[in-house]
């Protein structure tokens, strides 16, 4: 019986507890569309106030940002002035530059080209006083020469004295040499005659005979002796003087040595100038040639070092044109926000207040029934 009580008041608690169930979800219900009714009427409001500062703030910006613009402007006008300004020059001092950079140029080149004709002139004083030297040295040996011949010719003029004395004097001897033997030979017969006049006065027979002939003996003896004396003598001096001939002779030809020694030296030291002449005036042109390529390259080169200034030079500067005015935007078209409206709130869930007294009630009979209290009904 106890379960069965259990089971009735379980259902009727059941029962009130749906009962308040529902009533505090129909008051959530009413609540919840209140406060969704609130929001919306705070929302609108906000978004009036919203909608009016976009547009206050749209207003001023709209303002600033165009006198900002126009102060942006102003100042790019100055700043691209001074910019050109400063390009101008920079224009103007790269012309300068330029310009100092020729002068520059020409002065180089005139200084080289001016370097180059004074080694021109150098060497031609150099050749000048070289040519002057060998003319120098030349007059030296033709001075050299002339007293060298002077003084051969007194040499051979000292051979020919001393050939023409020395034969002279051989002379001389020959001549003394024939007297003297003349003299002797006289003297001699003259002995000879007083002997075999001695012994012709001697007392006649053979001793006479043989004294004569003794006598005549003697003097032609003598007069052969003599013959042989001056013959020797004769051919000792045809001997010198043929050495006297050999030794001149051998002077001169040695003085014509010399003469020709003396005209080879000049021809020589002639001949020397001749090529010394020929090789200077070959080192002049070649020296004048050298200089004048050395002037074409000068030239070249300055023409080059031209073109790189020039092409180094600045571009003279163009001044461009201003930007365009800053001019306000269009107007914003401006969309109030739309106006909020109380969300929707579902309608409260409702319970079956009768299902748990129901429940509880058929619980009860179950139990009754099972404990046999109520009988089913056939």
């Amino acid at each position: 019986m106890a379960f069965i009580i259990d089971d009735i008041i379980l259902g009727v608690m059941g029962h009130n507890q749906a009962k308040a169930d529902n009533a505090r979800a129909k008051k959530n219900q009413e609540d919840l569309e209140e406060f969704n009714e609130k929001v919306a009427e705070k929302t609108n409001e906000h978004n009036d106030k919203l909608d009016a500062a976009d547009v206050a703030n749209y207003e001023a910006m709209r303002e600033y940002s165009h006198e900002t613009s126009l102060q942006n402007w102003q100042r790019g006008g100055e700043i691209q002035d001074y910019q050109y300004l400063g390009r101008l020059k920079e224009y103007e001092k790269s012309i300068d530059i330029s310009r100092d950079q020729l002068a520059l140029n020409v002065t180089s080149a005139g200084q080289a080209i001016q370097s180059e004709e004074t080694s021109v002139d150098d060497m031609f004083l150099q050749q000048q006083f070289q040519r002057e030297s060998s003319l120098a040295a030349l007059k030296g040996v033709y001075t050299e020469g002339n007293l060298n011949r002077r003084e051969q010719g007194v040499a051979m003029l000292g051979i020919q004295s001393k050939q023409r004395l020395g034969t002279a004097s051989i002379n001389n001897t020959i001549d003394q040499l024939m007297k003297e033997g003349s003299f002797d030979k006289t003297n001699a017969m003259v002995k000879g005659l007083i002997a075999e006049g001695q012994a012709a006065m001697g007392q006649a027979g053979k001793s006479k005979a043989k004294r004569q002939q003794s006598a005549s003996a003697a003097l032609h003896r003598g007069l052969m002796a003599l013959e042989t004396e001056l013959t020797g003598k004769r051919k000792q001096a045809g001997i010198e003087l043929a050495q006297l001939s050999a030794e001149t002779s051998l002077a001169k030809t040695g003085v014509g040595l010399n003469l020709e020694r003396i005209e080879n030296s000049i021809a020589t030291a002639e001949a020397d100038v001749e090529y010394n002449n020929r090789v200077m005036t070959a080192n002049m042109k070649s020296f004048i040639s050298q200089s004048e390529r050395n002037i074409k390259d000068i030239q070249l080169q300055k023409q080059v070092a031209d073109l790189n200034v020039r092409e180094s030079t600045m571009i003279k500067p163009e001044r461009l044109s201003y930007d365009p005015v800053p001019q306000l935007p269009p107007e914003r078209e401006f969309v109030e926000r739309m106006e909020a409206i109380p969300g929707f709130v579902p309608q409260a869930a409702q319970q079956n207040v009768w299902a748990p007294l129901i429940k509880g009630v058929g619980n009860a009979v179950s139990s009754a029934m099972s404990l046999g209290v109520i009988k089913p009904y056939n």
